[in-house]
């Protein structure tokens, strides 16, 4: 039985609200009998003091009566403020309570009596009111309280705003618009986040932008009206809800349609006339069954035939946009180029998109190795003239683990220039070993970085010797490197002497993937000393990675892959007596 307050006349809410019935029981006995004063006035425990000014409650499986205004409803509950409980900053004003909602709406009293818990995983929980026992709504409503906020915003903050009604108002962007089909973002202050080891060295300095990450940032399931695909970078305005919770971390529960702004899309311009572009894009596992409308699913690609001719009327969409001279890719099948290889297939779909000829790169017929994907070079025959068969490196760095480079010396028939275009694709940080070198050392590179920084090392050796041989010193060496900016296999390249073409020039770094809401560098494109010189332009296009997937995009070509593609325009001296 809920106790009375001291003082008070016996009043007869317990037989408007039998023990036990449902809340919706509950309010329609308080739409036909009025309930007493003294029904939401009984003796309580403030909310706050059930919250504490700990992670967890202090009153941890105690039985409990409280009572205040409700907020916010779910399928499983609803959450509940007392305002004004108190005048301390370390403890919540709010507290879920694990009851059917019912009919009730916000604005609502409620006073319930349960036992308190804490719901969730780890150390990031949600405390709650469980196993309600007495309940009733009461014959009065409020106006639902809104407390201000603003990032960035500490555990220890977030702990003493949860289960509150809060009113954010900054302008935040969307930093993971992954699922934003079902409302769920990732919501940061002014930009995207940047993955720590895109912006520090690893160590203490990426564990301190790890943390800065967090505090700059907080999740939210936004208003069912605002769930349209929107990239990465979208700014949003007058978020208001209660701080809610998602069973792992702090949720904002946003209660109306917020004003949301996109960032200007991209404008790609061609290339100036006799420029060479070069672009680098990986195709997000581009396999093709038997290369005769069967054999599907694939092994990493394309489920149905018709799964695989929606991506390759995608990528031929964005091709077409990008307007390459040279184009290298990553996360090509693996199956040789022959007439039936996914590679046949992608050089039909160049030869559509852009009216021109197109051939591989071959150092031989058959596949490159061990690997189920591959990398491809394809280069217009009428524009350039490959000096010998296309290379590859190989050796204990790229026999099991990293991808084998591909290199190919060209002569740009208009200017006679030599240089060489050399795609990479090392080791991705998945799949961790337990112990090693190669280990997790929780510095932020992930695994595999011994491994990865081995095979830069040789490669950016291996490249700068076919420059000097075969391409007048003009190397270019574009792929997904599987490490951000300021990794050791990064760091190790340019050390060998190369320059980094996609570094920022701005205030906000570059990137090319967002994994988890924080954005960073994986692709990149390297030019030797002696190609610097000739580079009119290299720029990331984020027209991939800061698109949600699975999703109809405003355009065809946006969102082909998970990475964005990487562009470099060269101009070499024109030679009139040259073909």
């Amino acid at each position: 039985m809920i106790p009375r307050a001291p003082g008070r006349r016996n009043g007869s809410w317990i037989t408007a609200c039998v023990v036990g019935l449902a809340l919706a029981a509950c309010q329609r006995s308080v739409e036909t009998t009025e309930l007493p004063d003294d029904a939401c006035a009984l003796a309580h425990t403030p909310i706050p003091e059930v919250q504490g000014s700990g992670e967890r409650s202090p009153l941890v499986g105690r039985e409990v009566t409280i009572r205040g205004t409700i907020t916010h409803l779910d399928a499983d509950g609803l959450y509940l403020e007392q305002p004004d409980a108190d005048d301390s900053p370390k403890t919540s004003n709010a507290i879920y309570v694990m009851l059917d909602p019912g009919s009730a709406s916000p604005g609502q009293w409620l006073v319930a009596s349960g036992r308190v818990a804490e719901l969730g995983e780890d150390d990031d929980t949600l405390t709650a009111l469980v196993e309600v026992s007495d309940h009733a709504l009461c014959d009065y409503r409020s106006a639902l309280p809104a407390t201000p906020a603003e990032l960035p915003m500490g555990p220890e903050q977030r702990e003493s705003l949860e289960a509150m009604r809060l009113r954010l108002g900054q302008t935040l962007v969307i930093s993971n618009p992954r699922n934003i089909g079902t409302g769920e973002v990732l919501l940061s202050l002014d930009t995207i986040l940047a993955t720590p080891t895109e912006v520090a060295r690893p160590g203490a300095d990426a564990r301190a932008q790890a943390d800065w990450n967090r505090r700059h940032s907080i999740n939210a399931l936004l208003h069912s009206s605002d769930r349209s695909p929107a990239p990465a970078g979208t700014q949003v305005f007058s978020v208001q809800g209660v701080l809610g919770h998602d069973g792992q971390a702090p949720r904002m529960l946003v209660e109306e349609a917020a004003h949301l702004r996109a960032p200007p899309r991209y404008r790609i311009t061609p290339a100036e006339p006799g420029d060479v572009r070069v672009v680098a894009l990986n195709l997000h596992n581009f396999f093709n069954g038997d290369g005769r409308g069967q054999g599907f699913p694939t092994e990493r690609g394309a489920e149905t035939h018709a799964q695989f001719q929606r991506q390759r009327e995608r990528i031929a969409a964005q091709i077409a946009m990008l307007a390459p001279d040279v184009l290298a890719v990553m996360e090509l099948e693996n199956d040789g180029f022959g007439p039936f290889s996914a590679a046949a297939d992608l050089v039909a779909d160049l030869e559509a998109a852009t009216g021109e000829r197109w051939l591989p790169a071959l150092p031989w017929d058959g596949p490159i190795g061990d690997d189920q994907i591959t990398v491809g070079l394809f280069y217009q025959p009428e524009r350039f003239e490959p000096l010998g068969p296309a290379e590859i490196l190989t050796g204990p760095d790229f026999d099991d683990l990293n991808r084998h480079p591909l290199a190919q010396p060209f002569r740009d028939r208009s200017s006679g220039e030599h240089f060489v275009v050399v795609v990479n694709h090392l080791k991705s940080k998945g799949s961790c070993p337990e112990r090693g070198r190669n280990s997790n050392l929780s510095d932020g590179q992930g695994c595999w970085n011994a491994t990865r920084t081995s095979a830069a090392k040789a490669m950016a050796r291996w490249a700068r010797a076919l420059g000097d041989a075969a391409g007048e010193g003009r190397v270019l060496i574009v792929g997904d490197m599987n490490a951000y900016r300021m990794e050791d296999p990064i760091t190790t390249i340019i050390e060998a002497g190369l320059r980094d073409l996609t570094a920022p020039s701005g205030p906000h770094p570059n990137f090319s993937y967002i994994y988890w809401g924080a954005a960073g560098t994986l692709d990149y494109a390297f030019a030797s000393p002696g190609l610097v010189p000739h580079v009119r332009a290299a720029r990331i296009l984020n027209i991939n990675s800061v698109w949600p997937p699975g999703q109809r995009l405003p355009e065809p070509w946006l969102g082909v892959s998970d990475h964005d593609p990487v562009l470099v325009d060269l101009r070499f001296r024109s030679a009139s007596t040259r073909d």
